[in-house]
């Protein structure tokens, strides 16, 4: 494939590096899952407003 062929692709080419697959699996940040966890507990999740995507 070349260059120009790729430019015009409409979706990206992606290549994951596969020295990240040792953190599968794992909670990286467990200090910042722990605060989401309790703010998703007390206040939820947030509702969506449809009346944009409504049909007329």
């Amino acid at each position: 494939m070349t260059i120009k062929e790729l430019n015009k692709r409409k979706t990206p080419i992606v290549i994951i590096d596969k020295s990240l697959e040792k953190y599968k699996g794992e909670d990286l940040f467990p200090e910042k899952l722990d605060k989401a966890n309790e703010v998703l507990r007390t206040i939820g999740i947030p509702k969506v407003n449809n009346s944009k995507h409504k049909k007329k």
